[in-house]
């Protein structure tokens, strides 16, 4: 019995790093999305410097 829940125990840690190295991996491609796409030259914080540029 006590063999059980030792075996459903690394059970679950197994899983609990498989889901874990999936998120890296995941959290990794995104990043490496993110750093090939073109950037904007700034970010506009509001409509208002928008409308100050094409005045």
């Amino acid at each position: 019995m006590q063999t059980d829940s030792v075996a459903r125990a690394l059970a679950v840690v197994a899983e609990s790093r498989a889901w874990r190295e999936k998120l890296a991996a995941e959290r990794a491609e995104r990043l490496q999305k993110m750093q090939a796409a073109p950037r904007p030259f700034y970010v506009l914080k509001s409509k208002k410097q928008l409308e100050l540029r094409l005045q």
